[in-house]
């Protein structure tokens, strides 16, 4: 088995796609405040992004954590995907309207995917419920 193949079968067992959008999501909402300013020293950066910097950094460090958790523990997606979308919904008002509406849409997506996502029956169970139908 090849690492594409692997990598696929790992893939398909959580919800990759709902986890990836709320780690971009999350980096978007990092890249905003944080672009270009990291020079200037942990005190003047805070003081240089303000209030609202801080709340979009914390945001986009909580998504990213949820994207992970996703991947890793999918029987939590749920917490997780709800997590996401709520703060997808906060970074609007307290992150450069939610990263310029993209952080925003990115994490609602995501954790709207991460929520809806059902684990998939397995490959031999399918072929196995499949035999008794077919000699009926």
């Amino acid at each position: 088995m090849t690492k594409r193949e692997r990598f696929r079968a790992w893939r398909r067992t959580r919800p990759f796609t709902g986890g990836l959008l709320l780690l971009l999501a999350g980096l978007e909402l990092l890249l905003i405040p944080l672009g270009g300013d990291l020079g200037h020293g942990a005190i003047k950066l805070v003081i240089y992004i303000g209030i609202g910097g801080v709340f979009g950094v914390l945001i986009g460090l909580l998504l990213i954590a949820a994207g992970i958790m996703i991947w890793v523990n999918p029987l939590h997606r749920v917490f997780y995907g709800i997590a996401g979308i709520v703060l997808g919904i906060v970074s609007f008002p307290t992150s450069n309207l939610g990263g310029f509406f993209i952080g925003m849409l990115l994490a609602m997506v995501g954790g709207a995917i991460a929520f809806a996502w059902e684990p998939g029956e397995p490959e031999e169970a399918v072929e196995q419920s499949a035999e008794p139908a077919a000699m009926q």
